[in-house]
């Protein structure tokens, strides 16, 4: 067996063990990762300027927590 068809399967097990409700997520960070990795520079400007900030900002924004209290409390704790 291949490396790759090793890791689709590790990552397919993963997949299928996670609810049912986690799966929208994990659509979206697929969806962040062919971004990131797959596209080359003049696709993502066929596709329109994108920038890292703004991606993040929408991943981020889909949180139920808010990472900048977390931040702040992890600081907090090593004063």
């Amino acid at each position: 067996m291949s490396r790759k068809a090793q890791y689709e399967k590790r990552i397919l097990s993963d997949i299928r063990s996670l609810p049912e409700e986690a799966l929208p997520k994990v659509i979206r960070l697929i969806s962040f990762m062919k971004e990131e990795f797959v596209l080359d520079e003049y696709e993502s400007t066929m596709l329109g300027e994108t920038t890292n900030h703004e991606i993040t900002r929408s991943l981020l924004s889909t949180s139920k927590t808010n990472w900048a209290h977390g931040i702040i409390a992890d600081r907090e704790d090593r004063i």
